[in-house]
């Protein structure tokens, strides 16, 4: 059964004349009742008892009727659907995002903004770390990540940078370097080091080097899987850890944070997602990212 063979049959429905409904559905009359005893004999019964100068629904047609309104209806549903869905309308996008993106307010903006124009658009926003994100995308089951900005794009990915932020130290409490209000690299010189596992992927600089001088050694004294781990390892006496802006605003007992000034670079996060994405809504999504990445 095709939904041409419904049209025709709740055109006559309707009508309950062959000549009027064919010229409603601008066929010849001689092809609508073909068309109709084809359906007829699809379903292995009678839908009209046809006489010289009327037509009427049989027992199986009204029935039908009811049916053949609710999957046309249905049918219509879906194409608008489709349509929509072409245009950019309508959808869903899953974010992911690390931590310090999220706290510096880039992807709430990017939902909230978004949704503006698109009211009807849906998101599914997941806490991921860079490299589960990479992996994600390149899988299909992600379609833009807010990621630490990578040296260079896996292949099949690209991006761009669409948020700064500058490095601050997070320091036990009564720690002697938070006697001062900012500290410069060449203080940060043999600190105790509390890092992140991610720090050691390749292709990912160290933010440690990045606030301490060039040419230094570095002491790193823990590795932990995620900066709340870093963080409680501060807050224990353990060392010190390098976070971001955003993430300095976090309040935990034992813990005090100082902006490190001049340091070799800021923590830039990146926009990212599948070079040449198909998806007209995505595409929308990430002009709108782009057109934000350069005000930065």
């Amino acid at each position: 059964m095709e939904l041409r063979h419904i049209r025709y049959f709740l055109a006559v429905a309707d009508e309950l004349h062959f000549s009027r409904a064919a010229a409603k559905l601008r066929i010849a009359t001689p092809t609508l009742s073909a068309q109709i005893q084809a359906l007829e004999s699809l379903l292995g019964a009678r839908l009209f008892t046809r006489k010289t100068r009327s037509v009427a629904l049989t027992h199986v047609g009204r029935r039908f009727l009811d049916e053949a309104r609710a999957t046309l209806k249905r049918a219509e549903q879906a194409e608008l659907i489709g349509r929509r869905m072409a245009k950019g309308e309508i959808g869903s996008i899953t974010l992911g995002c690390v931590l310090s993106a999220t706290f510096g307010g880039i992807v709430p903006w990017s939902i909230s903004n978004f949704r503006v124009l698109h009211p009807e658009v849906s998101f599914q926003a997941r806490a991921m770390g860079t490299i589960a994100q990479m992996k994600e995308l390149l899988e299909g089951t992600l379609d833009v990540g807010f990621t630490r900005a990578p040296d260079r794009y896996p292949t099949g990915l690209t991006g761009f940078v669409i948020d700064r932020q500058p490095f601050w130290l997070a320091m036990p409490e009564g720690y002697p370097l938070a006697a001062h209000k900012e500290l410069e690299p060449r203080m940060l010189v043999d600190e105790p080091f509390v890092a992140p596992l991610l720090e050691a992927e390749i292709g990912f600089p160290s933010n440690v080097r990045a606030v301490t001088p060039a040419g230094a050694s570095i002491k790193i004294v823990a590795r932990v899987p995620d900066i709340f781990s870093a963080l409680i390892s501060v807050a224990g006496g353990v060392g010190v850890a390098v976070v971001t802006e955003s993430l300095a605003q976090l309040p935990l007992p034992g813990v005090v944070y100082r902006k490190v000034a001049n340091a070799s670079r800021s923590s830039d996060h990146a926009a990212v997602f599948r070079r040449n994405e198909p998806t007209p809504l995505i595409r929308d999504f990430i002009a709108m990212l782009r057109t934000r990445a350069r005000t930065i």
